[in-house]
């Protein structure tokens, strides 16, 4: 008797279920860049064909040098402020405050879409500090939320971004602009020239709908200009953090500068206020 999980997921939701994949096959590698048994777990209790996505080893050591940079500026910022709220938008059934060892600050909020949540709540359980939210990111309710703790606040955005359009994306800042006066954004930049070429992505591509890439910068300090108050304080270039990881031709090519900035995901830490 199959008592697994239908999947429902479709377009860009359904995208949640290559970084599950990632995940889930990286903890099974003795070098690890990260390891998150709990995506194993998961993955075996959902009914998804997981191998049409075996050939993407690009994209899933790549997922994983993010996962795990994104980590460790988490933690930085927790022991810099041990009295933290955080809410990871666009959650999807990622564990990462399970992975975090369920850091003991003041809480952590996972936002996503109603559908998403869902199945988040069938996977993973709340706890007294871990408590999720059946939003848009761009319904601003959650920033009233997040704000009336009083604590230093980290926004985490990982994998969500890059599915929006540039006037989205301005506004979304514009409007945490608005509404913060101190706080610190983590997220993804994609990989500049993958920008409208989901089609020719090696995990993307696997997936059933239009999730297409639409969002990404050369310059990240263009962000600078949008919002006096936005100052970019740090970016990975995730081909300096991959140990070898990546296709050895393109480890070759990242030394040419040109392709170095339009070929390569970047981690970037903001800061509002």
């Amino acid at each position: 008797m199959n008592d697994k999980i239908k999947n429902k997921l479709t377009d860009v939701p359904e995208t949640m279920l290559i970084t599950l994949w990632a995940r889930a096959e990286e903890t099974k590698r003795s070098d690890a860049l990260l390891r998150d048994e709990k995506a194993q777990e998961i993955i075996r209790k959902i009914d998804y064909d997981f191998s049409k996505f075996k050939k993407a080893s690009f994209s899933q050591s790549g997922c994983c040098v993010r996962a795990s940079l994104i980590d460790s500026e988490i933690k930085a910022f927790f022991a810099e402020h041990p009295d933290a709220v955080a809410i990871q938008l666009g959650a999807g059934i990622d564990a990462r405050y399970e992975r975090l060892q369920r850091p003991e600050i003041t809480h952590w909020y996972d936002l996503d879409l109603e559908e998403a949540i869902a199945l988040r709540r069938k996977l993973l359980s709340e706890s007294g500090r871990n408590s999720y939210i059946a939003s848009s990111m761009f319904d601003y309710g959650w920033t009233d939320t997040v704000k009336s703790h009083g604590k230093p606040v980290l926004i985490i955005i990982e994998g969500v971004l890059m599915y929006f359009e540039p006037e989205q994306i301005k506004a979304f800042f514009d409007e945490i602009c608005r509404r913060f006066d101190n706080a610190t954004v983590l997220f993804d930049m994609l990989v500049y020239i993958a920008v409208g070429r989901s089609k020719r992505h090696d995990s993307l591509s696997k997936v059933d709908g239009k999730a297409e890439f639409k969002w990404s910068l050369l310059d990240t300090k263009e962000m600078e200009i949008w919002n006096p108050k936005l100052r970019v304080e740090k970016e990975y270039y995730l081909s300096d953090y991959d140990k070898g990881r990546f296709p050895f031709l393109f480890r070759i090519f990242y030394h040419i500068p040109w392709f170095y900035r339009r070929f390569n995901q970047r981690v970037v830490r903001l800061r509002i206020g």
